[in-house]
């Protein structure tokens, strides 16, 4: 069995409230029994509940990276919280009978290793349904025409004359772009009327609001564009799956299978995560869980998005921060530029060490230059990602009042501010820091993205990387 700690009871519960609700169950004593199997593959618990008979819960670790965990009682939260109870008392020592493996497990092993068997089928025999997905594009092009007619009304009626009864109109638009499996260009829409809202109630902000909408409407206009010469030449070209960023753009969601076929992924990689947010999009209306993370071997930064819809956030594990090193068997990349977003089905942690963080420090670019024509090149394409997230080795960071910059080794300066979405004021946070020494000759992930409003390319900082921790600045 691998060894539980603090940072992996949290990384597998549901969310906070889970974890806080199992250490209750411990402190009043509510399991009537604790046992294990002589290999220490699985724990095994009888718990006191609201019924007459208690729930039996069980984590089983025969496969150490993808562990299993299982209660009787109704709760739709996996684990639950008598699961995350039963590896709270396993973590604090607390003596566990031994015992044989129940047959019930023993069964339930056999069909999980049938699933892993089917899974192994060769790659020719899992490909994708090919009619299947020409039918889902055709669909696909039939919305994006009606995407356009909209952005063609909006160009022809003019933005100041939308509100009311129009708005309405294309609200419901924008709710049928769900049915034409196009979320991206949903968003895109609902983007645009809740600016022109926004527009509506303060006139005052009339500048900031109408380039949010331009901004919107040109991505949209771009991506019509050119995901229908995109989809036209999959349908001609028998609806194939390759590595392009339009899917992205459309909002196509990946299948493992998918990623695998197309060769998207990198096996046994260590992760360090160097910042996480969590951030409510209310044009997708849901909640974003973001981490990013780096490989310390070879210094590619990665995004690891936990997308949570607003119906159903309560029923979606919330990720949350970890401050151990991953190992991941296999690590599952999305098509994509800078900062790929990545995905994983099971992992092991360890704890960070000093050479983690000198290798962390080590993959720094020292000159700013640089890493700004890199976020330029990115940042210049519409249907690009707006950030860009790197290490910066830097000689200082100065703070004056509301402004704030960062100066590299060689004299480069660059500002450094706080992203318009988000709701934490960071730079404030620099202020308050407990060690003045970490102004000075240390390394920042930092967000870099364009100030549309001051017309040049700033840094969001993220985390304060020394030789011994990682400061979280956004979280």
């Amino acid at each position: 069995m691998i060894s539980i700690t603090n940072d992996k009871i949290n990384l597998w519960a549901p969310n906070a409230s889970a974890v806080k609700n199992a250490q209750k169950i411990v402190k009043s004593g509510g399991f009537l029994r604790l046992a294990k199997t002589a290999d220490d593959t699985l724990l095994y618990g009888e718990c006191a509940g609201s019924g007459a008979n208690p729930y039996t819960t069980s984590a089983d670790f025969i496969d150490p990276d993808n562990p299993v965990f299982r209660c009787t009682c109704p709760s739709r939260q996996f684990p639950c919280k008598h699961t995350l109870a039963l590896l709270l008392e396993a973590m604090s020592g607390k003596a566990f009978e031994t015992i044989e493996t129940p047959q019930e497990i023993l069964d339930k092993r056999a069909k999980q290793e049938k699933r892993k068997e089917a899974k192994k089928q060769p790659a020719a025999s899992r490909r994708t349904n090919t009619a299947a997905l020409a039918k889902k594009m055709q669909k696909q092009l039939q919305g994006l025409e009606l995407a356009e007619q909209f952005v063609n009304d909006l160009l022809t009626a003019g933005l100041a004359t939308l509100g009311g009864s129009s708005l309405a109109t294309y609200r419901s638009l924008a709710k049928q772009m769900g049915d034409y499996y196009l979320p991206g260009p949903q968003a895109m829409i609902n983007g645009i009327l809740i600016g022109l809202e926004r527009l509506q109630k303060h006139p005052e902000e009339e500048n900031a609001y109408y380039t949010q909408v331009v901004e919107h409407l040109i991505t949209l206009q771009n991506t019509i564009k050119k995901a229908r010469v995109f989809l036209n030449s999959k349908v001609e070209d028998g609806a194939s799956m390759e590595d392009s960023t339009l899917y992205q753009r459309i909002g196509y969601i990946w299948q493992l299978s998918q990623l695998d076929q197309l060769g998207l992924f990198q096996d046994h990689v260590e992760l360090i995560q160097l910042s996480f947010s969590i951030y409510y999009d209310e044009a997708r209306a849901e909640y974003i869980d973001t981490g990013y993370w780096i490989n310390p071997q070879d210094g590619v930064i990665s995004k690891k998005e936990n997308l949570r819809p607003l119906k159903a956030a309560k029923h979606i594990r919330q990720d949350d921060s970890c401050f151990e090193c991953l190992t991941i068997p296999r690590l599952y990349f999305y098509p994509g530029e800078q900062n790929k977003r990545v995905r994983w089905e099971g992992c092991d942690t360890r704890a960070l060490t000093t050479d983690d963080f000198a290798a962390i420090r080590g993959w720094a670019t020292q000159d700013l230059p640089t890493l700004v024509k890199l976020a330029k090149n990115q940042l210049k394409n519409v249907l690009s990602e707006k950030t860009v997230v790197c290490l910066i080795a830097y000689r200082q960071i100065g703070l004056s009042g509301s402004d704030c910059v960062l100066e590299d080794h060689s004299g480069h300066c660059i500002f450094l501010q706080n992203r318009p979405d988000y709701a934490t004021d960071v730079i404030d946070r620099l202020h308050d820091l407990p060690d003045a020494s970490l102004l000075e000759n240390q390394v920042l992930t930092g967000e870099f993205f364009f100030d549309s409003a001051n017309n040049r390319i700033c840094v969001q900082p993220l985390s304060i990387i020394t030789d011994a921790q990682i400061v979280r600045l956004l979280y």
